[in-house]
Order: structure tokens, then sequence, then C-alpha cells
């Protein structure tokens, strides 16, 4: 990825992520698998100096064995590497949820007795919950279940659970509906009055929906004829990715750029995975690239006269366009509040790290459904023709999972 984006350590906004989950094929430099390793050995930060028995013996190095030693006789604790992440994250939950989570707790060797000692949480040990949800309280020998499962046992874990929360009543109100004339002459310019008459057929006539895009760019519209295009090419791909060995490679140099990218200060604070889900084609065109197994995915994708970049663009858009003709009112809801800064103060109390990663979060659910309308109306004429193949393929391709969020 060409330059590097530092995400501010505080203060920072859900708009401060915007440009991370922007990929252009054309202008991103990638690096090579060989850079890729080189930076990630970095985080094999512990050398235990032996292999085997056998190399301790003989002339071993005297002076690793002299700071190791120490380390022994020291009685200050080393706090664990997580450890202020649970603490922040205990400390946001309400208390009524710890008898959920403690049991657990005390079961995760070399958990820090800091958390363990927490009020709340070390008086759960060895505690079954006491508020249970109606659909389970009544299973056999429920007491036994590992607390690592307690969470299924909150009763807001379950569909259909409201709390009593008093509110409001609601008073029907009739709003006063006013004859437009302009409104109605706006509606026989699109849907003229012929079409309702008895007898009526349309005329079948080429549009250029029914052509594909010549060139397609990451910022051109797509056609219906270019998702059908698409959709062809989704059942090779597929197979070709999941192939045992490509899905290790994939996943291999996919962890690897996540550190690299880390390293550039570009995705710090991004969660594993994010950037892939956001812009699934595209990425894993990249790393074909990095992996030098462009050839083969070109290969399969010229087929329907795509290149890899064509291909790529149209796949997300694709995508883009289905998650946001299917989106549900309460995610609507909340990119809406993402973009005004609802939340901005409530999450700027939490820790630098947790903060930025929450902003990453909020901001590549709304880079997930960011398409133009044209691409959804186009998109609409193929809808059930896509839906069907996401569902043989177990709504996941080329190894992500392609949802609503």
């Amino acid at each position: 990825m060409v330059g590097t984006v530092l995400i501010p350590a505080a203060n920072a906004g859900v708009a401060d992520f915007a440009d991370f989950f922007e990929v252009d094929l054309e202008k991103d430099e990638l690096p090579s698998v060989s850079e890729l390793e080189t930076n990630f050995a970095k985080y094999d930060n512990y050398n235990k100096k032996y292999k085997s028995f056998y190399d301790l013996l003989g002339d071993f190095d005297s002076e690793f064995y002299t700071a190791i030693a120490s380390y022994g006789g020291r009685e200050k604790r080393i706090k664990g590497e997580s450890e202020d992440l649970y603490l922040e994250f205990l400390a946001i939950m309400p208390k009524k949820y710890y008898q959920y989570l403690g049991p657990m707790l005390f079961e995760v060797p070399n958990m820090s007795e800091k958390i363990l000692n927490l009020p709340g949480i070390k008086e759960t040990k060895n505690k079954f919950p006491t508020r249970i949800a109606e659909q389970v309280k009544d299973i056999e020998n429920l007491e036994f279940m590992s607390p690592a499962l307690y969470f299924f046992l909150m009763p807001e874990a379950w569909p259909g659970y409201q709390e009593d929360i008093e509110r409001p009543k609601m008073i029907p109100y009739h709003p006063k509906v006013v004859y437009d004339k302009d409104f109605f002459a706006a509606i026989k310019k699109l849907v003229k009055p012929e079409k309702f008459m008895p007898g009526y057929k349309e005329t079948t006539k080429l549009s250029k929906s029914d052509l594909r895009t010549l060139y397609p760019t990451k910022d051109t519209l797509i056609t219906s004829a270019d998702i059908k295009a698409f959709i062809s090419t989704i059942d090779e791909v597929d197979d070709w990715a999941n192939e045992p060995q490509n899905k290790f490679l994939f996943s291999r140099v996919g962890i690897m750029w996540m550190a690299y990218e880390r390293e550039q200060g570009v995705g710090k604070y991004v969660p594993y995975g994010l950037k892939d889900m956001v812009n699934p084609c595209v990425r894993l065109v990249q790393k074909t690239r990095i992996l030098g197994k462009e050839l083969e995915l070109a290969k399969i994708v010229a087929k329907e006269g795509f290149t890899v970049n064509e291909w790529a663009y149209t796949c997300d858009k694709t995508i883009k366009a289905y998650r946001l003709s299917n989106i549900r009112s309460g995610v609507v809801r909340a990119i809406r509040e993402y973009q005004k800064g609802i939340y901005d103060d409530e999450i700027k109390g939490m820790s630098a790290y947790t903060q930025n990663a929450r902003f990453a979060t909020m901001q590549s659910i709304i880079q997930a459904h960011k398409a133009p309308l044209a691409d959804v109306l186009e998109f609409r004429k193929n809808r059930q023709e896509f839906r069907e193949k996401l569902k043989q393929r177990g709504f996941w391709l080329f190894g992500y999972p392609i949802s609503n969020y």
C-alpha cells in the first residue's frame, strides 16, 4: 500500500479510518513475500536459545542463563499482554453480567490475579449463574455445563427478550395529505398511463443495463450484464480459492500482511480480516500478486472477458450493492449515528487502543455498504440468482462471509 497513514493514538474519530479501507489495484504498491516474512519474524521476540535438552549440554550461553535465572528471583509481577484490555472490558460491563463471565476466568491458565480478585469477579468462583433464561432453565443437569458456555444462560442472548421498561404511549397521528399535481405529473413521466391498460405488453429493447461496461475501473458503475458475468465466475473462483494449498497460502499471507501494515502504521488499530471483509475480491487479487498466483486467477475470470482488476472491482461492487439492498433498518440507523459522531464522546472515555479499534470497526460497516443507487438498482435485477449462488456456498465467498453485518 502506498504511503503511510498514521492514525492518531487519541482524539480520533470514525472518519479518520476511511482511507484505510480504500484499495486501488493500479496504484497500491505491494510487499513481497520475503518482505512480509522478514517483518513477521520480528514478532517472534522470545529466543529460548535451545531446541532440545541436548542443546543445554556443554557450552551453553552463560549470560543468557544469568539473565533468565534473575527473573525467577524477582518479586515484581510482570503484567500480562492483554491484562489492560480485560480490565477495561470489565469496567464497562454491567456487574450483573459478571456471573456469566467470572467462573470461566478462573479456568483460564495464567489469568492475572489482579483480574480474579476484582470485586464482583472473585465472588463468582465456582458459582453457577442465578439469572437464567426461560428457554433453558428446565434443561436437566444444566448446572454441570462448562463455564465457557454460561453466556448462553443470559436472558438477553435469546430472541424475544425485552426488558420491562416503561415507555410513553404513542398517540395515533393522521397527517393531512395535500394533493400535489406536480408530484403526480412526475409519476406519469416515469410510468405512462397506457401501461395500466388491459392487454398492454412491454416491448423489449436493449438498454445500457444489457451491455457490459468497457474497461471497468474503481469508479465506474456496474450494469446487470456485468453482474451476470461475475456470477458466472463465482463457482470456479471459489473452488480455486478454497483448494487446501491456496487456502493455506492466502491465510498465511493475510496474517503476515496485517502485521506488515501495522508496522507501517497503516492498520495499527484495525482488527484482523476487517479490510478483507469490506473488499474481499480486491484483496484476493492483491494476495495473488504477492504470491505470484495472479495468472491462475486470470485464466478463470478471462472466460467471462474480465481482467483480474476488472473482475475484482465488479465483484466488490456487486457484494456492496447486495449488502445495501438487503440492509436492515437498525444498520441504517447505526451508520447514520456513526457518521454524525453520536458515540464519539462515549467511546473516547476508553483507552486509546480500544477507542480506535471501535472507530475502525464502525468505519468498516460504513464502507461495506458504500454503493451508489445505480449499482443497487442494477443488482436488484439479479438478486435472486446471486442469493441462490450465495446460499449454495453457505454465504461465504473466497474465504470470507458475505453478510449484511
